[in-house]
């Protein structure tokens, strides 16, 4: 009998899967342009801006656009042919004045630093890297495939990022946990729906986000306690009137609004959706009923010098997975609360501070049962809860254009506590091939606490044609299960301008990982807290650019953990609604572990309506075992993708190719029972052959009709349009005679479709 593949369906269900890099700002295709229309259509990107009709009469002029220029830089290079300039006031609000003249300054402080120009490894949507950094708002998410319902699926295409139906990323051949992710400059755990399901979905509703930053590799000490990467989200704002959005699709359904009061200095965000997947009845027939919301929130009222922020997410997650025709189910309920408060405050032009305080609190419980025949059975109840304050204040001293200085402190007190309970049960000769007893009992209950501190400091510095910045880092630990800890990490980045567009840059340093409190092993009844993890980061980049419509980078990297946390595998099935009751699940205890490798991204700009990028990786990821090197599940020798955009003022359309070397899998072979002997599952050694390549062809389609104070979007996204069956994992079941055993191949995930529409309106309040 055939085993239901419920995990297979709730993937093709739920999950969008990789994305285009990010389609260049609305086309600009009339022949003959108004500087007041460009500033009109900036507006509508959410930037106000002033003026008086002296300045900017109604007539004024502007030239041609050129290619690769933001809304922004547009409206800079009109103003700039008439003489005029724009001030900035606000963030998100500039003011025209008469175009100042340029004074003679010194070599050493020419230009003053981009606050993020020096790092390396960090890439935006268009993945250019240390050289030009650009980011992506909220509007060029809307326009990308498989963000429609989730703005981290945006990055899937970026080099460096391997990907599979989770909606978290292996950055580099590091652990999905091993990376940072930040929203609004605080910390979230673990920022998914679905969790322990692959977490498919992101918990950032894409209309609360502004821009997304990617650190793969060399990112600065003010990001601490990971050491893999860092995913950092900014909060969107407007600088004057209201946009708000009501929008539905296969996928989930929300509502949000941002603005600023006319009559207070305040700014508003919120934003709230729901999932629809478990409102579809064939969907829910066939996998239950994965239930998820959540909601996001921020006030920010500004005062004489600085701001004061206070905001909010709230995830809930009540899922029913799997039938009960199912050999698998599981239920579960995840809920995870965040409330921050944040004060920003400017001394003077030259100093400044931000200061923050969080709270965090979690539940999470999961039930689920295993019932193969003749294979495995099995029950699970996991029960736990987490808290968390969080105290941060980071300073900020620019004491010359050319040289800037950066401090901080952080603070947290953490507490969680754990009820684990595991009843299994194997056939003997499974549990002979995976060296397991055939009873996977276990009754288990922790209650781990852990205070943390970090101190940082970093000097920046810059001249004519470098810019270097030296970083120092201090982390602490006191654990109640396992003593005092404590971690010190140097940085080193470097930057040279050979020209005004070819740029060298390089990295090292040392990067750490302690264990915090809600990472507790308690499938393993861990008893106390592991050393911290310990990765070097070494990094050297090339960017280059030929003209303004085209970017070429190239990059050289190697990270290698010379301490690395015990993780689980499972060698089969990775797609498991209970892998801890599963019997090819492994416990993997490297001595050190490194990865390796090389990319190439480039983008260019044909036209204004049609751009094109491209990203070619090799790379190995390896956990050195002691008796050799063995490959790591997510290892990606060599990965292609290539995008293509075109887009006008109401349609646009985007597709993109992936292709990257199978993953690793774990043969085995079935020696049948003879002559009263039972047989044998002969497992060759882990990760020793490959499954096939991986091909995959995205597109997505929208159309805008333009309304009375906002638009009308209608979105339509397919992944995997070929419908190619990429093979992903293998099933053991008991063969049609019941006597010994048969292997399934699953596939990732089918064609799937996506639609959408999302109402936009907007006023001046």
């Amino acid at each position: 009998m055939s085993r239901p593949r419920s995990t297979s369906r709730l993937l093709s269900t739920l999950f969008l899967a990789t994305a285009l890099h990010a389609a260049p700002f609305a086309a600009w295709a009339a022949e003959s342009r108004t500087v007041e229309s460009l500033i009109a259509e900036l507006r509508a990107q959410g930037i106000d801006v002033i003026y008086s009709s002296e300045l900017v009469p109604p007539d004024l002029g502007a030239p041609a656009p050129g290619p690769g220029r933001t809304p922004l830089q547009r409206v800079t290079d009109a103003l700039a042919a008439n003489g005029l300039a724009l001030r900035e006031l606000a963030p998100g609000q500039y003011v025209v004045v008469r175009a100042p003249q340029a004074a003679p300054r010194e070599p050493a402080t020419e230009a003053p630093m981009e606050e993020i120009s020096v790092y390396a490894s960090r890439y935006s949507m268009e993945g250019r890297g240390v050289s030009e950094p650009r980011e992506l708002r909220a509007s060029d998410i809307e326009q990308v495939p498989g963000s429609h319902d989730d703005a981290l699926h945006a990055l899937h295409s970026l080099p460096g990022l391997a990907t599979n139906a989770s909606g978290r990323p292996y950055i580099r051949g590091s652990l999905a946990n091993d990376i940072l992710f930040r929203y609004d400059g605080i910390t979230l755990l673990d920022p998914f729906h679905l969790k322990n399901f692959q977490s498919l979905i992101s918990a950032i509703d894409p209309a609360a986000v502004d821009s997304l930053e990617v650190f793969s590799g060399g990112f600065p000490v003010r990001y601490g306690t990971r050491s893999g990467g860092v995913i950092d989200i900014a909060a969107p704002a407007r600088a004057t009137g209201y946009e708000n959005r009501a929008g539905v699709s296969l996928i989930s359904g929300g509502v949000s609004s941002m603005g600023t009061a006319q009559r207070w200095p305040l700014e508003w965000l919120f934003a709230i959706r729901r999932s629809t997947v478990d409102l579809l009845e064939p969907v829910g027939d066939e996998i239950g009923k994965p239930q998820f919301s959540d909601s996001i929130g921020r006030l920010r009222l500004a005062t004489e010098n600085g701001a004061w922020t206070l905001g909010w997410l709230l995830l809930d997650d009540q899922l029913e997975l799997g039938t009960p025709t199912d050999d698998e189910t599981s239920d579960a309920r995840y809920r995870d609360e965040y409330l921050w408060l944040a004060r920003d405050h400017e001394f003077g032009p030259g100093l400044r501070t931000r200061f923050t305080a969080v709270l965090t609190a979690s539940e999470r419980a999961r039930v689920s049962q295993l019932d193969q025949p003749g294979v495995a059975t099995g029950a699970l109840d996991d029960h736990s809860e987490f808290g968390r304050v969080e105290l941060g204040n980071s300073w900020i001293w620019e004491q010359r254009p050319d040289l800037t200085w950066t401090f901080g402190a952080e603070a947290s007190m953490a507490d969680s506590d754990f009820r684990y309970t595991r009843v299994a049960e194997y056939d003997p000769v499974v549990a002979a091939a995976f060296g397991r007893s055939t009873q996977n009992d276990l009754q288990f209950a922790a209650e781990p606490r852990v205070f943390t501190y970090a101190l940082h400091a970093a000097g920046r510095r810059q001249w004519r044609s470098f810019e270097a910045e030296l970083g120092l880092r201090l982390d602490g630990q006191h654990y109640n299960l396992g003593g005092d800890h404590t971690q010190i990490s140097p940085r080193l980045n470097l930057r040279y301008d050979v020209s005004d567009r070819l740029r060298l840059y390089t990295s090292i340093g040392r990067f750490t990982q302690a264990q915090q409190a809600e990472e507790w092993r308690v499938e393993e009844a861990q008893g106390s807290a592991d050393p911290a993890q310990v990765s070097i980061h070494t990094i050297f980049g090339v960017t280059f650019e030929p003209s303004a419509a085209t970017h070429w980078g190239v990059e050289l990297y190697n990270k290698r953990w010379t301490t690395v946390a015990p993780y689980y595998d499972n060698l089969l099935d990775p797609l498991a609604l209970s892998p801890d009751l599963a019997p090819d699940r492994i416990r993997i205890d490297p001595k050190a572990s490194e990865a390796a490798g090389f990319e190439v991204n480039l983008r260019h700009e044909f036209s204004e309506r049609l751009s094109a990028n491209g990203t070619l990786s090799w790379a190995r990821v390896a956990d050195d075992m002691g008796e050799g090197d063995i490959l790591r599940s997510w290892d990606q020798p060599l990965a292609f993708n290539v995008g293509l955009a075109w887009q006008e003022s109401r349609f646009s359309v985007s597709a993109l190719a992936g292709w990257h070397r199978g993953w690793p899998r774990n043969p085995l072979q079935l020696v049948e029972p003879d002559a009263g002997d039972a047989g044998e599952i002969l497992l060759a050694p882990r990760n020793t052959d490959r499954w096939k390549d991986f091909y995959s062809l995205d597109l997505r389609g929208s159309y805008t009709w333009a309304l009375d104070h906002g638009d009308l979007v209608l979105t339509l996204e397919a992944t995997n349009v070929t419908n190619r069956a990429n093979d992903c994992c293998l099933k053991l079941r008991a063969d049609e005679s019941g006597d010994f055993f048969a292997t399934e191949t699953d596939h990732w995930l089918p064609a799937i479709v996506n639609l959408g529409v999302t109402w936009r309106w907007r006023g001046p309040n």
